[in-house]
Order: structure tokens, then C-alpha cells, then sequence
């Protein structure tokens, strides 16, 4: 570690920048469940001080150098002796480097706003989504904290002095506390604790690599089943010989809520060619599948749903298997007679991946006029057909009608690969479009 690191390290401000202008738990409903989640914080933890939150924000020069490195560490360490963990964090997630980013930028993004968590609020309710959906019990909080605090020490050396090891340690459970007593809400608010069996009674392959599969409770207590939000996703675990694990992907709800059965539409992620990336673990194994067949499925969970009070206008920005929680919504709101206008954007790479395509232009035959289509090719050489465009999406070039943008009211729904989202969540900002009226979903850490 360099000098100057050090010296930021050592160098701390007497002074809070700003008071907190909002806290997280004024966005997460109150806990309801009777037990004490919050019983595995230590007896020692204190809130955090002025001086505390001066020491960890003196950290933030150093973790955006070194916090990939001390993510890397305490992954290593933790799952290395904690194997049952591995049922939880995903194999494809840390072998790629994707996890241990995305928890460098967490790290990070927590001591750089320690004084004002505001900005955190989006992230942190999308990562307790994350944890609940997994299972994550608060007890893995203290696993976390120990491996989490040795990491920092052995990558900081002698620069993490005393004083930033108290500061990091009240710190760490002052976070955990939050996100321990939202995952607590979201399990009393779930439709079912943990996995449960459910049987494949349909499957259809929508194009090459994307199929749908409906599936029921095997457990009939269970019906009907409890309303879900269009837009959110569930669980699928399955088991890996070869890691002598389960892996765990979030799949989004692809169909209007019904009382009896789950539809997701699942990607095949094949290994691209001339690149030494594996296919994915789950997804592969998932594509096997037939009617018949038995898989294990978290309760529902997200946030990138629809407000109760329905807008008069909605834009839904799909990219690739992004269509997903989209659909979900535009089936839902087209059952409504009195439910918003809807655009429909839609990006593809060619004719043969263009999912959904005919039960789309239907909607909009029958719609009268309330929902609109396009859609993007960016794989072809022409294209034809009403609606259907050569080229990548382009905000800019979008018309106000498409974009809604009469009514400063309309709610932007964005979902696809991380380039993709970050494009059309600019353009939409570029053409005036309030920031807060856009929805983002991602299906892979540090994507949004």
C-alpha cells in the first residue's frame, strides 16, 4: 500500500460533512415477525459516533484502490471455511470476479456515504431482495463480519490501526442491523419459508435459447397461490454434481399474476465461442428440464413492480431476456381496461430472438390504440414489417409520443444487458425525463 494511502488512512475529520437526510429505515416497512432477528447483533455494539463515521469515511480513498483486493481475500477465506455457504453465493459470480466487485463497490459506496446513507437506499433494498430470495439468515451476518474485519487487517496492514478497526466493526453491524431487519419483513411478508418443490407442467421454447416453463406447488395446501407483483422474480436452485453444491438464480415472473401456477422464461447461456467463459450452471441444467419434472422455487420477491396508484402512462424498455418482468407488467396492465397507455420498446438481434413478438402485436390489435410497439434489430442487414427497426435503440431519436413525454407523470421501466440499461437510462435523463420516474432491473451484481 502506498504512503499516501496510509496517510489517508491515519487522517481522519473531527467533523460530520452533513446529517443524514434520510435514513433506511424509513423506507423499509417495520419487521413483523415476533422473533428477535436482530438478537445475533454483539451486546458491545454501540451506534456510531461522530468519530466512528469520520474514520470510515477516511477509508473510502483507500477501498476504491485496494477493495477489490480485501473482497477477493475475504470471499477466499470464508467460503474456503464455511463450505456450506457455496449453497448460497454463486460459483459462476465469484469465479468470473463479478461478486467480490460488486461487494468492493458496496464496501465502498458505505464508508464514502457514512454520513448521509441516503443514496445507498435503491441498492441496499435491492440487495436485501437479493438475501431474502437466498435465504440469508442473520446469523451468516456475524460469519460475514469476522471474515470481513480479517480481510481489512490483512490487506491494510498496519495502516488499519485500532481506532479504524472499532470504527469498521460498529460500522459493519450498524449496516447488518439494516439489512437484517428487511430481510426479516420480507420473510414475514413471503408467500412460504425457504425452497419448495413445484412440478413443470408446460414448457415452450420461445426461440434458440429462451424457454418458458409454468409450474405448480406440489404441495396443493399451497393454493391459491398468493398474488405476486408483475415484475418480480423468484428463486430456482438446483443441485451441481461437480461443485457438490445448489446454485441459486433469480428468474423474473414472465406472465400476469395467476392464482394457480408460475411462468418464468429462462435464458440458455450457451459458452460463447473462442472466449473461456463457461456456460452457466444453472441456466443449462434448467433447459433439460420437462413437464413433469420437479423444481425447487423461492417465494417471490422485488421491487421493480408498479406503484398502487397506476400512472396514466407507462414505457417499457426490454433488452434481450430482459423482457421478462416487463412482460409481466404489460400483461397485467392490458388486463385492466382502466390501466395506463403502454409504449413497448423492445431490443433484439435478430427476427429468430424477437420473443413474444406475436402475442405483442395482439395486445396491441386489441388494445385500441392504448399500447404502442417497436422494436430493434441490430443483427440484420434490412428489416421489415410495421414497428420493426434496423439498429440499436436510440432515446434521442425516440418521438415524445413514443416516450410518453407529455405527461411529466409517466413512469420508464428499464430492463436488459447493464450497457443497454445505462444507454436508455441516459437518453431518458437527456430528454427530460426525472431520473426518479426510472425504473431499473438488473439480473447480475453491479449492473444498475
Amino acid at each position: 500500500m502506498s504512503l499516501l494511502a496510509r496517510s489517508a488512512l491515519r487522517t481522519t475529520s473531527a467533523r460530520i460533512a452533513r446529517p443524514f437526510a434520510r435514513s433506511f429505515t424509513a423506507t423499509v416497512p417495520k419487521m413483523t415477525l415476533d422473533a428477535n432477528p436482530t438478537a445475533i447483533i454483539p451486546a458491545d455494539v454501540v451506534p456510531l459516533t461522530e468519530e466512528h463515521k469520520a474514520a470510515v469515511l477516511a477509508t473510502a480513498p483507500v477501498l476504491a484502490e485496494h477493495g477489490l483486493t480485501v473482497t477477493k481475500q475475504m470471499y477466499k477465506t470464508m467460503l474456503g471455511n464455511n463450505p456450506a455457504l457455496r449453497d448460497i453465493f454463486s460459483h459462476s459470480a465469484q469465479t468470473t470476479g463479478v461478486q467480490p466487485l460488486a461487494l468492493a463497490q458496496s464496501v465502498h459506496g458505505y464508508a464514502a456515504n457514512i454520513n448521509d446513507l441516503s443514496p445507498l437506499v435503491p441498492v441496499v433494498i435491492r440487495i436485501a431482495e437479493k438475501h431474502a430470495a437466498l435465504g440469508v439468515k442473520p446469523e451468516h451476518y456475524k460469519t460475514v463480519a469476522e471474515n470481513l474485519i480479517k480481510a481489512l487487517q490483512t490487506v491494510l496492514g498496519d495502516a488499519f490501526t485500532p481506532e479504524l478497526q472499532t470504527a469498521w466493526y460498529h460500522a459493519y453491524w450498524a449496516l447488518a442491523k439494516i439489512f437484517i431487519e428487511a430481510e426479516a419483513n420480507l420473510y414475514s411478508i413471503g408467500h412460504w419459508q425457504g425452497f419448495k418443490e413445484f412440478e413443470i407442467v408446460s414448457r415452450n421454447d420461445e426461440s434458440g435459447t429462451i424457454s418458458s416453463f409454468e409450474f405448480v406447488p406440489k404441495d396443493k395446501s399451497q393454493l391459491p397461490l398468493k398474488k405476486y407483483k408483475p415484475g418480480q422474480f423468484v428463486t430456482i436452485r438446483v443441485w451441481v454434481d461437480e461443485l457438490g453444491c445448489y446454485q441459486n438464480r433469480h428468474y423474473s415472473l414472465s406472465d400476469a399474476p395467476q392464482a394457480d401456477k408460475y411462468r418464468v422464461s429462462v435464458k440458455r447461456e450457451d459458452a460463447p465461442a473462442g472466449v473461456d467463459v463457461p456456460a452457466g450452471l444453472v441456466s443449462t441444467r434448467v433447459h433439460v428440464l420437462k413437464v413433469g419434472d420437479t423444481i425447487q422455487v423461492a417465494f417471490p420477491v422485488g421491487s421493480f413492480v408498479l406503484p398502487e396508484e397506476l400512472p396514466k402512462n407507462v414505457v417499457l424498455f426490454s433488452g434481450g431476456v430482459g423482457i421478462t418482468p416487463n412482460l409481466s407488467i404489460l400483461n397485467t396492465v392490458t388486463q385492466n381496461p382502466d390501466g395506463p397507455a403502454v409504449s413497448w420498446i423492445q431490443a433484439v438481434r435478430n427476427p429468430e430472438e424477437h420473443v413474444f413478438k406475436t402475442h405483442v402485436d395482439n395486445l396491441v390489435k386489441s388494445s385500441n390504440g392504448k399500447v404502442q410497439a417497436q422494436a430493434y434489430y441490430s443483427e440484420v442487414d434490412s428489416v421489415e414489417g410495421e414497428g420493426i427497426h434496423k439498429g440499436f435503440v436510440d432515446v434521442a431519436a425516440l418521438s415524445d409520443d413514443a416516450l410518453a413525454l407529455a405527461d411529466k407523470e409517466s413512469l420508464y421501466y428499464v430492463c436488459g444487458p447493464g450497457p443497454f440499461m445505462h444507454a436508455v437510462q441516459n437518453g431518458l435523463v437527456a430528454r427530460g425525463v426525472d431520473p426518479k420516474r426510472i425504473n431499473i432491473e438488473a439480473f447480475h451484481a453491479g449492473e444498475a
